[in-house]
């Protein structure tokens, strides 16, 4: 009777420990596919070998002193978690501005491509620690919308002390045609960058994952005004 009891305990141990097995090995499976699969997503793509001499073998670009070509060179997005946290000048803050969405040739024109000819269907707003502005491109000034700091709320984590948050103006965007904003926003954050490195600020793109909220914080309707994107800088 005592040998039948013990391996009715013993059976009954192997069914309690088999499943646990069974889910310890495929956590540890599930990590490690999820460690590979983050590895290739976050992977820096490399060049074949020999691209980096082809192009500079191009006189164009060994030779030339254009500070345009040197910035291309130089562009790059800071690291997540790379952001000093460092305060932007009111004076570079307008120039990042104007760069996203002024008007250049002596007021006759934009600074970046807009379908038709048509005023930007894209506006921008800075967030930082005393509040929240919209920069205006007709006066290339800065308005207070809100003095809340919103910035935990839309730079994922990242120590910036400015971060620009682009909104689409759905009304505005010509012919309801929202590829003609992503391209807006595109050409917009590309200015950004340029000028930040010129300024020696850092920068990163980045999306905006609760985007209603965003909206809301801003007093805009979700469904006529459309965060979506934003911009994080931080002085070097």
């Amino acid at each position: 009777m005592v040998i039948i009891m013990k391996t009715k305990e013993k059976a009954t141990g192997k069914k309690i420990v088999l499943p646990i097995l069974l889910a310890v090995s495929l956590l540890l499976a599930a990590g490690g596919w999820g460690t590979v699969i983050n590895f290739y997503l976050s992977r820096t793509p490399r060049l074949n070998p020999g691209a980096q001499e082809n192009l500079m073998d191009n006189p164009l670009m060994a030779l030339s002193d254009s500070d345009l070509l040197q910035a291309i060179k130089r562009r790059n997005s800071t690291p997540r978690g790379g952001f000093t946290g460092k305060e932007i000048s009111e004076e570079a803050l307008q120039v990042l501005g104007w760069a996203a969405t002024g008007k250049n040739r002596g007021g006759t024109g934009f600074v970046i491509p807009l379908a038709l000819g048509v005023e930007p269907y894209v506006s921008i707003y800075l967030a930082q620690e005393s509040g929240v502005r919209r920069f205006y491109w007709e006066s290339n000034s800065f308005e207070n919308v809100t003095r809340e700091d919103i910035r935990d709320k839309v730079n994922q984590g990242q120590n910036a002390s400015a971060i620009w948050i682009y909104i689409i103006d759905v009304d505005k965007v010509p012919m309801g045609d929202m590829d003609f904003a992503w391209h807006a926003i595109g050409a917009m954050n590309q200015h950004q960058y340029l000028a930040a490195d010129s300024l020696d600020i850092q920068a990163r793109y980045m999306g905006l994952p609760r985007a209603d909220e965003v909206a809301v914080l801003l007093g805009l309707n979700a469904g006529n005004h459309i965060p979506a994107g934003v911009m994080v800088m931080a002085q070097k």
